[in-house]
Protein backbone atom coordinates (compact mmCIF):
# COMPACT_ATOMS: atom_id res chain seq x y z
CA UNK A 1 0.00 0.00 0.00
CA UNK A 2 1.27 3.56 -0.97
CA UNK A 3 -1.67 5.43 -0.12
CA UNK A 4 -4.32 5.97 2.42
CA UNK A 5 -7.20 8.00 1.18
CA UNK A 6 -9.86 10.64 2.75
CA UNK A 7 -12.32 12.33 1.77
CA UNK A 8 -10.32 15.60 1.52
CA UNK A 9 -7.12 14.29 1.89
CA UNK A 10 -4.42 11.98 0.27
CA UNK A 11 -1.72 10.75 2.73
CA UNK A 12 1.68 8.89 0.55
CA UNK A 13 4.03 6.92 2.35
CA UNK A 14 7.18 9.27 2.15
CA UNK A 15 9.95 7.45 0.30
CA UNK A 16 13.72 8.16 0.72
CA UNK A 17 13.44 10.97 -1.85
CA UNK A 18 10.56 12.39 0.45
CA UNK A 19 13.52 12.80 3.46
CA UNK A 20 14.39 16.19 2.66
CA UNK A 21 10.91 17.59 1.93
CA UNK A 22 9.81 15.87 5.55
CA UNK A 23 12.45 17.56 7.25
CA UNK A 24 11.81 20.94 5.19
CA UNK A 25 8.02 21.06 6.31
CA UNK A 26 9.07 19.99 9.92
CA UNK A 27 11.15 22.89 10.15
CA UNK A 28 8.77 25.37 7.99
CA UNK A 29 9.52 29.24 9.64
CA UNK A 30 5.69 29.59 9.96
CA UNK A 31 5.02 26.44 12.29
CA UNK A 32 8.55 26.35 14.24
CA UNK A 33 7.31 28.61 16.83
CA UNK A 34 4.41 25.46 17.67
CA UNK A 35 6.66 23.08 17.71
CA UNK A 36 9.89 24.49 18.38
CA UNK A 37 12.36 27.03 20.69
CA UNK A 38 15.29 27.88 22.11
CA UNK A 39 15.10 25.87 24.47
CA UNK A 40 13.48 22.92 22.52
CA UNK A 41 15.49 23.34 19.39
CA UNK A 42 14.67 20.65 15.74
CA UNK A 43 16.81 18.01 15.06
CA UNK A 44 19.47 18.48 13.52
CA UNK A 45 19.04 16.95 9.58
CA UNK A 46 21.67 14.05 10.47
CA UNK A 47 19.86 13.65 13.89
CA UNK A 48 16.71 13.36 11.56
CA UNK A 49 18.65 10.71 9.30
CA UNK A 50 19.36 8.76 12.27
CA UNK A 51 16.05 8.05 12.78
CA UNK A 52 16.06 4.93 10.42
CA UNK A 53 15.47 4.27 7.04
CA UNK A 54 12.94 1.83 7.68
CA UNK A 55 10.31 5.21 7.84
CA UNK A 56 10.96 5.84 4.14
CA UNK A 57 10.07 2.66 2.32
CA UNK A 58 7.23 4.57 0.36
CA UNK A 59 5.31 1.82 1.57
CA UNK A 60 2.96 0.88 4.57
CA UNK A 61 6.41 -0.56 7.08
CA UNK A 62 5.29 -2.34 10.46
CA UNK A 63 7.26 -0.19 12.53
CA UNK A 64 6.07 3.28 11.49
CA UNK A 65 6.91 4.91 8.35
CA UNK A 66 6.41 8.86 7.69
CA UNK A 67 3.89 10.16 5.19
CA UNK A 68 3.19 13.04 3.04
CA UNK A 69 -0.64 14.41 3.49
CA UNK A 70 -1.56 16.17 0.09
CA UNK A 71 -4.60 18.43 0.19
CA UNK A 72 -5.92 19.63 -3.42
CA UNK A 73 -2.55 18.15 -5.12
CA UNK A 74 -0.07 20.04 -3.13
CA UNK A 75 2.04 18.17 -0.10
CA UNK A 76 0.95 20.55 3.09
CA UNK A 77 2.14 18.63 5.33
CA UNK A 78 3.92 15.20 7.08
CA UNK A 79 2.89 12.79 9.39
CA UNK A 80 4.65 10.14 11.72
CA UNK A 81 3.75 6.77 12.80
CA UNK A 82 5.75 4.53 15.15
CA UNK A 83 4.49 1.02 16.39
CA UNK A 84 6.35 -0.59 19.39
CA UNK A 85 5.45 -4.03 20.45
CA UNK A 86 7.74 -4.41 23.23
CA UNK A 87 5.25 -3.53 25.97
CA UNK A 88 2.04 -3.12 25.68
CA UNK A 89 1.50 -2.65 21.82
CA UNK A 90 1.14 1.17 20.82
CA UNK A 91 1.86 3.47 18.10
CA UNK A 92 3.41 7.27 18.54
CA UNK A 93 2.07 9.75 16.31
CA UNK A 94 3.37 12.97 15.13
CA UNK A 95 1.68 15.35 12.77
CA UNK A 96 2.57 19.14 11.78
CA UNK A 97 1.28 21.38 8.76
CA UNK A 98 3.79 22.93 6.86
CA UNK A 99 1.69 26.47 6.42
CA UNK A 100 -0.41 27.99 9.32
CA UNK A 101 -3.26 28.42 6.20
CA UNK A 102 -3.77 24.83 6.41
CA UNK A 103 -4.10 24.79 10.05
CA UNK A 104 -8.01 24.58 11.65
CA UNK A 105 -9.65 23.29 8.64
CA UNK A 106 -10.00 19.56 10.05
CA UNK A 107 -7.33 18.20 7.87
CA UNK A 108 -4.86 17.41 10.42
CA UNK A 109 -7.97 15.52 12.64
CA UNK A 110 -8.96 13.58 8.65
CA UNK A 111 -5.54 12.24 8.56
CA UNK A 112 -4.80 11.35 12.44
CA UNK A 113 -8.24 9.27 12.26
CA UNK A 114 -7.26 7.69 8.30
CA UNK A 115 -3.86 7.00 10.12
CA UNK A 116 -5.65 5.62 13.01
CA UNK A 117 -8.32 3.37 11.11
CA UNK A 118 -5.15 2.19 8.62
CA UNK A 119 -3.21 0.68 12.07
CA UNK A 120 -5.77 -0.33 13.95
CA UNK A 121 -6.78 -2.41 10.65
CA UNK A 122 -3.59 -3.21 9.29
CA UNK A 123 -1.63 -4.02 12.53
CA UNK A 124 -4.40 -4.96 14.99
CA UNK A 125 -2.80 -1.94 17.56
CA UNK A 126 -5.67 -0.03 19.40
CA UNK A 127 -3.36 2.36 21.98
CA UNK A 128 -2.19 5.59 20.37
CA UNK A 129 0.06 7.97 21.98
CA UNK A 130 0.53 11.77 20.99
CA UNK A 131 3.01 13.93 23.18
CA UNK A 132 2.64 17.48 21.34
CA UNK A 133 4.21 20.78 23.47
CA UNK A 134 2.17 22.26 26.30
CA UNK A 135 2.51 25.67 24.25
CA UNK A 136 0.86 24.05 21.30
CA UNK A 137 -2.57 24.50 22.55
CA UNK A 138 -4.57 24.30 18.95
CA UNK A 139 -2.86 21.31 18.27
CA UNK A 140 -4.14 19.65 21.43
CA UNK A 141 -7.50 20.84 20.96
CA UNK A 142 -7.39 19.13 17.50
CA UNK A 143 -6.16 15.61 19.23
CA UNK A 144 -9.09 15.86 21.85
CA UNK A 145 -11.34 15.97 19.06
CA UNK A 146 -9.97 12.99 17.71
CA UNK A 147 -10.54 11.10 21.51
CA UNK A 148 -7.15 11.47 22.64
CA UNK A 149 -7.37 12.35 26.63
CA UNK A 150 -5.05 14.02 28.44
CA UNK A 151 -3.47 12.28 31.32
CA UNK A 152 -0.52 11.46 33.43
CA UNK A 153 -0.11 7.71 32.24
CA UNK A 154 2.98 5.38 33.27
CA UNK A 155 4.93 5.61 30.15
CA UNK A 156 7.54 2.74 31.12
CA UNK A 157 4.08 0.39 30.85
CA UNK A 158 4.70 1.46 26.60
CA UNK A 159 7.95 1.95 26.24
CA UNK A 160 11.37 -0.31 25.88
CA UNK A 161 14.29 0.76 27.68
CA UNK A 162 15.75 2.26 24.89
CA UNK A 163 12.93 4.50 24.09
CA UNK A 164 12.79 5.65 27.62
CA UNK A 165 15.98 6.66 27.98
CA UNK A 166 15.51 9.22 25.98
CA UNK A 167 11.90 10.36 25.78
CA UNK A 168 10.23 9.57 29.11
CA UNK A 169 9.68 12.60 29.67
CA UNK A 170 8.96 13.80 26.24
CA UNK A 171 10.78 15.65 23.92
CA UNK A 172 9.98 19.14 25.60
CA UNK A 173 10.29 17.39 29.34
CA UNK A 174 8.29 16.16 31.89
CA UNK A 175 6.77 19.96 32.49
CA UNK A 176 5.88 20.94 29.18
CA UNK A 177 4.90 17.55 27.47
CA UNK A 178 1.42 17.03 27.10
CA UNK A 179 0.47 13.31 27.28
CA UNK A 180 -2.41 12.41 25.22
CA UNK A 181 -3.74 8.76 24.88
CA UNK A 182 -6.67 7.01 22.75
CA UNK A 183 -7.83 3.53 23.05
CA UNK A 184 -9.73 1.81 20.23
CA UNK A 185 -13.70 2.61 20.68
CA UNK A 186 -12.68 6.51 21.40
CA UNK A 187 -12.94 7.32 17.62
CA UNK A 188 -14.82 10.93 16.53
Amino acid sequence: MNFIITERLKLKFASMNDRKKVYDLMISPEIYSKMFSEKFPPPTWKEFCDEGDHYFTGEANKKGSYLLIEFENEVIGSFCFTCEYEKIPYTELDIWMGKLKYTGKGLGREAINAVISFVESQYNIGTFIIRPWKNNINAIKAYKKCGFEEEEFDITMYYSDKRLSYYKDGYYGKNETCNLIRTKGQSI
